[in-house]
């Protein structure tokens, strides 16, 4: 999926967990952060034209480890051990990134190393995402107008 409707499906998940954290401005800058890391596997990407990422597509093939729950769970374990205030917003952007790729027709490998895919009808950048970013505008707003009023 564009970068965008990552974005827009992280920043619904924002609106419905922001209230349960502690340290409000790490959780939203993790998971937005986290959002667009799992695309550094490829240079076709935002986050992949940057120099610090050219070197990782050498060595790993897009939607591969970098596309799983594996990786998910070891650097937000990492970063537990760290800086344990920003882990769950890791985890909940890395995971977004990963849920939404699972419904593309390219999917992810949910559980590398194990070769099973998870994948699904969307074509990246084609009208069915198109329809579900602008969607999810609109239930970003409704949620986002629900959550401040009750």
């Amino acid at each position: 999926m564009l970068l965008r409707t990552h974005l827009m499906f992280a920043i619904l998940m924002i609106i419905l967990f922001v209230q349960y954290v502690n340290n409000k401005v790490v959780f939203v800058v993790m998971v937005l952060i986290a959002t667009m890391l799992p695309d550094a596997d490829t240079g076709f990407s935002t986050i992949g034209k940057n120099l610090l990422t050219k070197p990782l597509q050498f060595f790993v093939k897009h939607r591969g480890v970098v596309h799983s729950f594996t990786l998910a769970v070891i650097l937000s374990l990492l970063i537990a051990m760290f800086f344990p205030v920003a882990s769950f917003g890791f985890f909940m952007g890395y995971s977004v990134h990963l849920v939404c790729d699972s419904f593309t027709k390219d999917g992810i490998q949910p559980f590398w190393p194990f070769k099973a895919r998870s994948q699904g009808f969307i074509r990246s950048g084609g009208k069915i995402e198109e329809t579900l970013f602008l969607s999810l505008i609109l239930i970003d707003v409704i949620v986002f107008a629900i959550v401040l009023l009750f």
